[in-house]
């Protein structure tokens, strides 16, 4: 028995294909009622041994189910099989055995065998699958289809009856029938049943239910990849999606003439660790241009050009978003796989098995895209020049922002300093591109080890986690080291011990100690990280430096770490791993291909680490520039044109710039901050998705969440850590929740930045929400030799502090 979240491809042939499409919907997020797969193989005993497994022990005791057939190749694109196979509803635990028996046998059912016939199918895959699921208790149900499946039209074609769905499908019925429109969500038009006069008022579907269910069955349509019909209900809270499948007749669609702009994919994954949810609107609108002017001017003609798939950073609601249809574009350009860079933007369940294939690019658009392509490529080669200049770069930037005190400085001189450095930041973006670009790298090593019969993970991740320590990394052993200097100094143990845990005071208390001297050194040297640090809204870590004195207080309460045991053990791993890949090779292969393999795996570990470095420089600019802003943040309260000084940063830098220059502009800034903040409060419980079509916006922000706080079953994620650990876990939404972290643990979070590194030190292990290959999370956690997992859905709200998990890195699961 294999139930719906644990089914994989490969279990197909045995689950059948109404089962495969249900899990793999679930498995994407999508409102799938939990079921169990009763594989075709499955013995009688297997069978009568149903209700006894572990599945229905997480169901309701008076829980009814939906018990359907699941033929190797029903609701496959060729063959529908509608209506030829059983299907029994509101089943309860004591008929479940019958049911699925009676599903079992339709497959030699006389119609069965005749549809067979016609449709020219093998008796071998005559094997039927069964799927059971939980039952929805229906208010409304219906068959929708995605494309019109008698004119073909781009439309979507819903037909909708009150009760459950069996009497619509069989025909029993005259339902409501609606034409939506696929681009924009209008109701084309609609048809009551029972034979009632066209446009009067429908009682099955209300309009938000139309836009809701709308937004869904696109969303379907576009992550199989193909028209579907849908079969749906909705139990008078949401909408539930039981069957799947491509849609067998359509005639085929002309498309207009008149060229139409794409609907692009946002997505703000590997936005969520280094900006809020809400970006402070002044940082936003600056990031928004910024972000814009520098991609377009990196990417250049590897881009489609705004009109066709529109800019590659967009604001929604106060978040930032990339466009993923833009980047996917870009992908597609150079003649990669999509895969890596959904992989790299968090969005591994969206990779479908075509996205795996580097496909060559259209000759035209290759040719003109050439030069950019060129240029890119040699950026990549140079990547340690662009490096050093960057460098030269930032300190020219911190060089400038010092020498000057801006506490001495007129208003409009700030303000001049503020556009000085907005035009020099594009600049700096391209050290920021060219770090992130290991994808070249990556290829080589993957192509390497499938020739080579040896795991990708398996060579890599040893090899990035040994060696030379990330500036990231290095903060995190630099602060347990503090630990040790506290231990050895009596004062600051009785400080540290003794106090409440806001270390207000630390100055004073520690003053005279060699810890405090340690630890200023500390934080000039990391205080300019912060949560969230890419915002200058957020305060750093050298205004409120508690995080850190607080893991130097729990590393106290335990053994001493010992930093170098963790060296040896991962240098250790990577020359295993090494010998390990090197003995799978034929002579031949080791002297053309290992010296490839070995060159590459050292320029992708420098450039990971150079990665690193930028951002931190990058923050450390930042930083420096928040002080400047506090400036003027404090003086406009002082003359009371804002009441508090964060209202400051409501305000855009040209609100800011026009008040600065002219004084008469100042009283409107209240006005301003107190209509923006209003306009946060009402946006702030919005929960927008990490991936989405501009056109779903309106139906996802009224649809609200499909996830079950209470679902069971195992976790699954994205490796960016390798190992295995079993113990508690502690859920963090924020780093200021720090007191609640235990050392030991496994810390589960949304997504983390340097301002989590102090909880990186305790923990036993990580799970976060969103990030990939590159993510601070990730960086950390190897360096760090924790296991941890990336992209793990919903893991704050799935899991509680104090379950007990295992969490095998390796394996891409966490096993409750």
């Amino acid at each position: 028995m294999i139930p719906l979240d644990h089914l994989t491809p490969h279990d197909l042939p045995r689950a059948g294909s109404k089962a495969f499409n249900c899990a793999r919907l679930r498995q994407a997020g999508f409102p799938v009622p939990d079921g169990v797969v009763v594989p075709t193989g499955a013995t009688d005993a297997e069978i009568h041994g149903l209700p006894r497994h572990a599945w229905f022990d997480r169901q309701m005791p008076d829980a009814r189910f939906a018990v359907r057939s699941s033929g190797i190749g029903e609701d496959s694109a060729g063959h529908s099989f509608a209506g030829i196979h059983e299907t029994r509803l509101n089943v309860d635990r004591a008929d479940l055995v019958d049911a699925v028996i009676a599903c079992r046998q339709s497959a030699d059912s006389a119609a069965a065998r005749a549809y067979r016939e016609a449709r020219h199918i093998a008796e071998e895959d005559a094997r039927i699958g069964v799927l059971v699921q939980v039952m929805v208790p229906a208010v409304t149900s219906g068959v929708a289809f995605t494309v019109n499946p008698i004119t073909g039209g781009d439309e979507l074609v819903i037909n909708a009856g009150h009760g459950l769905g069996d009497a619509l499908v069989s025909g029993q019925i005259d339902p409501d029938e609606f034409h939506v429109s696929k681009r924009d969500g209008a109701v084309l038009s609609m048809r009551p049943g029972g034979g009632g006069a066209a446009g009067v008022a429908m009682s099955t579907l209300t309009p938000a239910d139309l836009a809701a269910l709308g937004a869904l069955l696109t969303r379907i349509e576009r992550h199989v990849g193909a028209p579907q019909d849908v079969e749906w209900c909705h139990d008078g809270r949401q909408f539930w999606i039981v069957q799947s499948r491509p849609v067998t007749t359509c005639t085929p669609h002309v498309a207009p003439r008149t060229p139409q702009r794409v609907d692009p994919e946002w997505t703000r994954a590997n936005l969520a660790e280094v900006l809020p949810d809400q970006v402070s609107a002044q940082a936003l609108t600056v990031y928004v241009d910024l972000l814009n002017r520098g991609e377009r001017a990196f990417f250049g003609r590897l881009m489609a050009p705004e009109s066709e798939l529109g800019p590659i950073v967009k604001a929604f609601h106060g978040r930032l978003y990339f466009n993923l249809s833009q980047l996917r574009h870009v992908t597609e350009t150079v003649g990669a796989a999509p895969a890596d860079m959904l992989r790299s933007f968090g969005h591994s369940e969206q990779i479908q098995p075509e996205d795996e294939i580097a496909k060559r690019p259209p000759i035209g658009r290759l040719v003109r895209a050439l030069p950019d392509l060129t240029r890119l490529v040699v950026n990549t080669l140079r990547a340690g020049t662009v490096f050093r200049d960057h460098e030269a770069h930032t300190a020219r930037l911190l060089a400038q922002l010092d020498a000057r005190d801006p506490r001495l400085l007129r208003d409009d001189e700030i303000a001049a300093m503020f556009d000085w450095w907005t035009a020099s930041t594009p600049d700096t973006l391209k050290a920021v591109f060219v770090m992130g670009s290991v994808q070249l790298y990556e290829d080589v090593l993957r192509k390497a080890c499938k020739s080579a019969g040896f795991s990708y993970d398996r060579l890599v991740y040893p090899q990035l986690a040994a060696g030379t320590r990330s500036v990231s990394t290095q903060q995190a052993v630099d602060l347990v080291a503090l630990a040790e200097v506290a231990r050895g100094e009596a004062v600051a143990m009785t400080y540290l011990e003794a106090n409440d845990g806001a270390f207000t005071d630390f100055r004073t208390g520690l003053a005279g100690t060699r810890f405090l001297d340690h630890f200023e050194r500390f934080l000039e040297q990391y205080g300019h990280r912060g949560h969230y640090e890419s915002d200058w809204a957020l305060p750093r870590l050298h205004e409120n430096p508690t995080p850190a004195l607080f893991a130097i207080r729990a590393h106290l309460e335990g053994e001493a770490q010992d930093p170098t045991a963790i060296v040896r053990r991962q240098d250790a791993d990577a020359a295993a791993a090494r010998g390990e890949f090197e003995a799978r090779l034929t002579p031949w292969q080791r002297s053309t291909l290992l010296p490839r393999v070995r060159w590459t795996l050292r320029r992708l570990k420098q450039q990971y680490l150079w990665r690193e470095q930028v951002r931190s420089d990058l923050t450390r600019v930042v930083s420096r520039i928040r002080a400047w802003h506090l400036v003027l943040a404090e003086r406009f309260v002082e003359r009371g044109w804002i009441d508090r000084r964060d209202d400051y940063f409501l305000l855009e830098l040209d609100e800011v710039a026009r008040a600065a220059r002219d004084s008469r502009q100042g009283p409107g800034l209240r006005a301003i901050a107190a209509r923006r903040a209003a306009q946060r409060e009402v946006e702030r419980d919005l929960r927008l998705p990490l991936l989405m079509r501009e056109a779903d916006l309106s139906a996802l922000l009224g649809s609200g969440s499909g996830i079950d706080a209470a679902a069971t079953g195992d976790l699954r994620g994205l490796c960016v850590s390798p190992g295995c650990v079993e113990a508690e876990v502690v859920v963090l939404r924020d780093p200021g929740e720090f007191a609640a972290m235990k050392r030991g643990a496994i810390l589960v979070a949304p997504a983390t930045d340097p301002s989590w590194t102090p909880l990186f030190t305790l923990a036993s292990g990580v799970i976060v929400e969103v990030g990939g290959m590159l993510s601070h999370a990730s960086t950390i956690a190897r360096e760090y030799g924790l296991p941890a997992l990336a992209n793990v859905k919903d893991a704050t709200r799935l899991l509680k502090t104090g379950d007990r998990v295992r969490l095998d890195a390796s394996a891409g699961r966490v096993i409750r």
